[in-house]
Protein backbone atom coordinates (compact mmCIF):
# COMPACT_ATOMS: atom_id res chain seq x y z
CA UNK A 1 0.00 0.00 0.00
CA UNK A 2 1.44 2.97 -0.60
CA UNK A 3 1.51 6.29 1.40
CA UNK A 4 -0.92 8.00 -0.10
CA UNK A 5 -3.18 5.09 0.12
CA UNK A 6 -2.54 4.34 3.49
CA UNK A 7 -3.12 8.43 4.40
CA UNK A 8 -6.43 7.76 2.79
CA UNK A 9 -7.25 4.83 4.34
CA UNK A 10 -6.39 6.50 8.20
CA UNK A 11 -8.54 9.23 6.81
CA UNK A 12 -11.82 6.74 6.19
CA UNK A 13 -10.90 4.98 9.66
CA UNK A 14 -11.19 8.28 11.31
CA UNK A 15 -14.34 9.19 9.66
CA UNK A 16 -15.98 5.92 10.54
CA UNK A 17 -14.86 6.44 14.01
CA UNK A 18 -16.18 9.98 14.64
CA UNK A 19 -19.36 8.75 12.90
CA UNK A 20 -19.73 5.59 15.86
CA UNK A 21 -18.96 8.58 18.13
CA UNK A 22 -21.46 10.97 17.07
CA UNK A 23 -24.23 7.95 16.71
CA UNK A 24 -23.46 6.82 20.38
CA UNK A 25 -23.55 10.69 21.28
CA UNK A 26 -26.91 10.93 19.98
CA UNK A 27 -27.95 7.42 21.39
CA UNK A 28 -26.79 8.91 24.80
CA UNK A 29 -29.04 12.39 24.11
CA UNK A 30 -32.08 10.46 22.78
CA UNK A 31 -31.84 8.14 26.23
CA UNK A 32 -31.39 11.76 28.19
CA UNK A 33 -34.55 13.28 26.48
CA UNK A 34 -36.52 10.50 26.60
CA UNK A 35 -35.80 10.11 30.47
CA UNK A 36 -37.46 13.30 31.03
CA UNK A 37 -39.46 13.35 28.38
CA UNK A 38 -43.57 14.54 29.48
CA UNK A 39 -45.49 11.55 29.94
CA UNK A 40 -48.39 11.62 28.23
CA UNK A 41 -51.18 9.03 29.66
CA UNK A 42 -53.73 6.76 27.25
CA UNK A 43 -56.89 8.03 28.16
CA UNK A 44 -59.08 4.91 29.25
CA UNK A 45 -62.87 4.77 29.12
CA UNK A 46 -64.36 3.18 31.75
CA UNK A 47 -67.83 1.72 32.90
CA UNK A 48 -69.26 4.31 34.68
CA UNK A 49 -72.65 1.94 36.17
CA UNK A 50 -70.04 -0.27 37.15
CA UNK A 51 -67.47 2.06 38.98
CA UNK A 52 -70.89 3.32 40.56
CA UNK A 53 -71.89 -0.02 41.89
CA UNK A 54 -68.08 -0.36 43.04
CA UNK A 55 -68.73 3.15 45.25
CA UNK A 56 -66.02 4.75 43.01
CA UNK A 57 -66.36 8.76 42.85
CA UNK A 58 -65.35 9.09 39.28
CA UNK A 59 -66.89 12.64 39.27
CA UNK A 60 -66.91 13.75 42.49
CA UNK A 61 -70.85 14.07 42.10
CA UNK A 62 -72.10 15.97 45.44
CA UNK A 63 -75.43 15.64 44.33
CA UNK A 64 -75.48 11.45 44.14
CA UNK A 65 -72.31 11.12 46.51
CA UNK A 66 -72.57 14.30 48.73
CA UNK A 67 -71.66 12.30 51.38
CA UNK A 68 -68.57 10.31 50.35
CA UNK A 69 -67.20 13.61 48.37
CA UNK A 70 -67.22 15.35 51.18
CA UNK A 71 -65.28 12.60 53.16
CA UNK A 72 -62.84 11.99 50.41
CA UNK A 73 -62.43 16.32 50.05
CA UNK A 74 -61.60 16.28 53.42
CA UNK A 75 -59.15 13.56 53.68
CA UNK A 76 -57.35 15.22 50.24
CA UNK A 77 -56.86 18.23 52.11
CA UNK A 78 -55.87 17.44 55.27
CA UNK A 79 -53.28 14.52 53.56
CA UNK A 80 -52.14 17.54 50.98
CA UNK A 81 -51.91 20.10 53.74
CA UNK A 82 -49.43 17.73 55.79
CA UNK A 83 -47.98 16.90 52.11
CA UNK A 84 -46.92 20.58 51.86
CA UNK A 85 -45.88 21.36 55.44
CA UNK A 86 -43.37 18.82 55.17
CA UNK A 87 -42.87 18.43 51.30
CA UNK A 88 -44.22 15.35 50.92
CA UNK A 89 -43.72 13.51 47.03
CA UNK A 90 -44.30 10.22 47.73
CA UNK A 91 -47.17 8.27 49.71
CA UNK A 92 -47.75 4.73 50.06
CA UNK A 93 -51.53 3.78 51.19
CA UNK A 94 -51.38 0.13 53.05
CA UNK A 95 -54.19 -1.61 55.69
CA UNK A 96 -53.78 -3.76 58.87
CA UNK A 97 -55.12 -7.07 56.79
CA UNK A 98 -56.72 -7.85 53.48
CA UNK A 99 -60.84 -6.46 53.09
CA UNK A 100 -60.19 -3.10 55.12
CA UNK A 101 -60.67 -0.83 51.63
CA UNK A 102 -57.16 0.47 51.08
CA UNK A 103 -57.65 -0.04 47.26
CA UNK A 104 -61.03 1.59 47.00
CA UNK A 105 -59.75 4.63 49.20
CA UNK A 106 -56.38 4.77 47.39
CA UNK A 107 -58.58 4.97 44.16
CA UNK A 108 -60.80 7.75 45.32
CA UNK A 109 -58.10 9.69 46.84
CA UNK A 110 -56.29 10.05 44.08
CA UNK A 111 -59.58 10.92 41.88
CA UNK A 112 -60.52 13.81 44.44
CA UNK A 113 -56.77 14.86 44.25
CA UNK A 114 -56.36 15.17 40.91
CA UNK A 115 -59.62 17.35 40.84
CA UNK A 116 -57.94 19.86 42.73
CA UNK A 117 -55.81 20.60 39.37
CA UNK A 118 -52.54 22.47 41.76
CA UNK A 119 -50.59 19.23 40.52
CA UNK A 120 -50.87 15.93 39.02
CA UNK A 121 -51.51 12.71 40.69
CA UNK A 122 -50.18 9.53 40.06
CA UNK A 123 -51.68 6.13 41.52
CA UNK A 124 -49.16 3.53 41.11
CA UNK A 125 -50.38 0.08 41.99
CA UNK A 126 -47.92 -2.06 43.70
CA UNK A 127 -49.32 -4.32 45.34
CA UNK A 128 -47.81 -7.11 43.15
CA UNK A 129 -48.93 -10.34 44.96
CA UNK A 130 -53.11 -9.05 44.13
CA UNK A 131 -53.34 -5.94 41.97
CA UNK A 132 -56.20 -4.87 42.08
CA UNK A 133 -56.36 -1.39 41.03
CA UNK A 134 -57.46 -2.06 37.26
CA UNK A 135 -59.90 -5.01 38.23
CA UNK A 136 -61.56 -2.09 40.47
CA UNK A 137 -61.85 0.22 37.73
CA UNK A 138 -62.31 -2.91 35.37
CA UNK A 139 -59.84 -1.48 32.39
CA UNK A 140 -56.84 -2.85 31.09
CA UNK A 141 -53.37 -0.97 31.60
CA UNK A 142 -51.45 -0.39 27.93
CA UNK A 143 -48.37 -2.52 29.79
CA UNK A 144 -48.11 -3.96 32.86
CA UNK A 145 -46.31 -2.58 35.67
CA UNK A 146 -44.40 -5.53 36.57
CA UNK A 147 -42.73 -5.46 32.59
CA UNK A 148 -40.86 -2.39 33.64
CA UNK A 149 -40.17 -3.89 37.07
CA UNK A 150 -39.14 -7.10 35.84
CA UNK A 151 -37.48 -6.31 32.58
CA UNK A 152 -37.28 -2.16 32.55
CA UNK A 153 -39.73 -2.30 29.81
CA UNK A 154 -42.02 0.12 28.24
CA UNK A 155 -41.50 2.86 31.31
CA UNK A 156 -43.04 6.28 29.41
CA UNK A 157 -46.22 3.70 28.00
CA UNK A 158 -47.20 2.42 31.39
CA UNK A 159 -50.02 5.26 32.13
CA UNK A 160 -53.51 5.54 31.09
CA UNK A 161 -56.11 7.87 33.04
CA UNK A 162 -59.69 7.90 33.44
CA UNK A 163 -61.81 10.76 33.80
CA UNK A 164 -59.39 13.11 34.21
CA UNK A 165 -55.44 13.90 32.50
CA UNK A 166 -54.50 14.82 35.76
CA UNK A 167 -54.48 11.76 37.25
CA UNK A 168 -51.94 9.06 35.63
CA UNK A 169 -52.47 5.24 36.82
CA UNK A 170 -49.83 2.44 36.26
CA UNK A 171 -50.98 -1.14 37.37
CA UNK A 172 -50.71 -4.82 36.30
CA UNK A 173 -53.89 -7.76 35.84
CA UNK A 174 -51.81 -10.49 36.84
CA UNK A 175 -49.76 -10.81 40.07
CA UNK A 176 -46.03 -11.23 39.87
CA UNK A 177 -43.93 -14.08 41.68
CA UNK A 178 -41.28 -12.51 43.74
CA UNK A 179 -42.53 -9.23 44.28
CA UNK A 180 -41.05 -8.17 47.25
CA UNK A 181 -37.79 -8.33 45.12
CA UNK A 182 -39.36 -6.78 42.49
CA UNK A 183 -40.12 -3.64 45.13
CA UNK A 184 -36.38 -3.93 46.65
CA UNK A 185 -35.18 -3.39 42.86
CA UNK A 186 -33.34 0.02 42.02
CA UNK A 187 -36.15 0.00 39.23
CA UNK A 188 -38.54 0.99 42.13
CA UNK A 189 -36.68 4.23 42.56
CA UNK A 190 -36.00 4.83 38.76
CA UNK A 191 -39.79 4.82 38.30
CA UNK A 192 -39.87 7.43 40.58
CA UNK A 193 -37.79 9.43 39.56
CA UNK A 194 -39.51 8.90 36.11
CA UNK A 195 -42.56 10.14 37.23
CA UNK A 196 -41.32 13.55 38.83
CA UNK A 197 -39.26 14.77 35.45
CA UNK A 198 -42.60 13.86 33.59
CA UNK A 199 -44.85 15.27 35.52
CA UNK A 200 -45.46 18.76 37.29
CA UNK A 201 -45.06 18.65 40.79
CA UNK A 202 -46.38 15.38 41.41
CA UNK A 203 -48.14 13.55 44.07
CA UNK A 204 -47.39 10.32 44.02
CA UNK A 205 -49.86 7.93 45.92
CA UNK A 206 -48.47 4.22 45.85
CA UNK A 207 -51.15 1.12 46.98
CA UNK A 208 -49.19 -1.62 48.45
CA UNK A 209 -49.87 -4.93 50.10
CA UNK A 210 -51.18 -5.37 53.96
CA UNK A 211 -48.43 -4.68 56.12
CA UNK A 212 -49.72 -8.06 58.56
CA UNK A 213 -49.90 -10.26 54.97
CA UNK A 214 -46.39 -9.89 53.21
CA UNK A 215 -43.33 -8.15 53.51
CA UNK A 216 -43.87 -5.88 50.83
CA UNK A 217 -44.84 -2.48 52.46
CA UNK A 218 -41.53 -2.43 54.85
CA UNK A 219 -39.67 -2.87 51.53
CA UNK A 220 -41.23 0.22 49.81
CA UNK A 221 -41.71 2.56 53.03
CA UNK A 222 -38.22 3.23 53.74
CA UNK A 223 -38.02 4.19 49.83
CA UNK A 224 -41.68 7.08 50.24
CA UNK A 225 -41.87 9.98 52.19
CA UNK A 226 -44.97 8.65 54.25
CA UNK A 227 -47.15 5.93 54.80
CA UNK A 228 -51.26 5.98 54.64
CA UNK A 229 -52.65 3.11 57.15
CA UNK A 230 -56.43 2.34 56.38
CA UNK A 231 -58.00 -0.09 58.87
CA UNK A 232 -61.81 -0.57 58.60
CA UNK A 233 -64.48 -0.93 61.56
CA UNK A 234 -65.88 -4.68 62.01
CA UNK A 235 -63.04 -5.98 59.98
CA UNK A 236 -59.86 -4.92 61.77
CA UNK A 237 -59.29 -6.32 65.10
CA UNK A 238 -57.37 -4.01 67.64
CA UNK A 239 -54.82 -6.29 68.33
CA UNK A 240 -53.85 -6.19 64.34
CA UNK A 241 -54.26 -2.57 64.36
CA UNK A 242 -51.70 -1.78 66.89
CA UNK A 243 -49.37 -4.35 65.42
CA UNK A 244 -49.83 -2.98 62.36
CA UNK A 245 -48.91 0.82 63.99
CA UNK A 246 -46.08 -0.55 65.80
CA UNK A 247 -44.46 -2.48 62.61
CA UNK A 248 -45.03 1.03 60.99
CA UNK A 249 -43.85 3.31 63.52
CA UNK A 250 -40.19 3.55 62.82
CA UNK A 251 -41.26 4.96 59.61
CA UNK A 252 -43.09 8.41 59.10
CA UNK A 253 -47.18 7.62 59.27
CA UNK A 254 -49.14 10.33 57.06
CA UNK A 255 -52.13 8.96 59.45
CA UNK A 256 -54.80 6.58 59.63
CA UNK A 257 -58.11 6.12 57.52
CA UNK A 258 -60.58 4.55 59.97
CA UNK A 259 -63.01 3.13 57.30
CA UNK A 260 -66.89 2.74 58.03
CA UNK A 261 -66.50 4.32 60.94
CA UNK A 262 -70.46 4.97 61.23
CA UNK A 263 -73.16 4.25 59.25
CA UNK A 264 -74.21 7.80 57.95
CA UNK A 265 -73.27 6.79 54.65
CA UNK A 266 -72.85 2.87 53.80
CA UNK A 267 -69.66 2.24 52.84
CA UNK A 268 -68.00 5.48 53.05
CA UNK A 269 -67.49 6.73 56.37
CA UNK A 270 -64.20 7.74 58.01
CA UNK A 271 -62.50 8.93 60.89
CA UNK A 272 -58.57 10.38 60.17
CA UNK A 273 -55.73 10.37 62.59
CA UNK A 274 -52.79 12.38 62.17
CA UNK A 275 -49.58 11.00 63.84
CA UNK A 276 -49.56 14.38 65.55
CA UNK A 277 -53.66 13.90 67.10
CA UNK A 278 -51.66 11.82 69.89
CA UNK A 279 -54.42 9.34 69.81
CA UNK A 280 -57.58 11.84 69.55
CA UNK A 281 -59.97 11.39 66.60
CA UNK A 282 -60.83 13.46 64.04
CA UNK A 283 -64.47 13.18 62.65
CA UNK A 284 -64.14 13.82 58.60
CA UNK A 285 -67.95 13.19 58.19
Amino acid sequence: MSIIEHALEKGRAAQRSRRASDAVELSQRAVAIDSTARIVPLAVTVDSALCRERRLLLNGNAETDGGAVAAYRMLRTRLLQRARTNNWKTIAVTSAGPNDGKTLTAINLALSMAREKSRETILLDMDMRNPSVCRTLGVHPPHELRDYLERGEHAQQLFFSVCSDNLMIASNTRPAEHASELLASPRFEQLVGLVQKGTVDPVILIDLPPVLLTDDALVVAPKVDATLLVVSEGVTGRANFEKALNILSEFKVAGVVFNRAADVVPGYSYEYYSDEAKGASEQVI
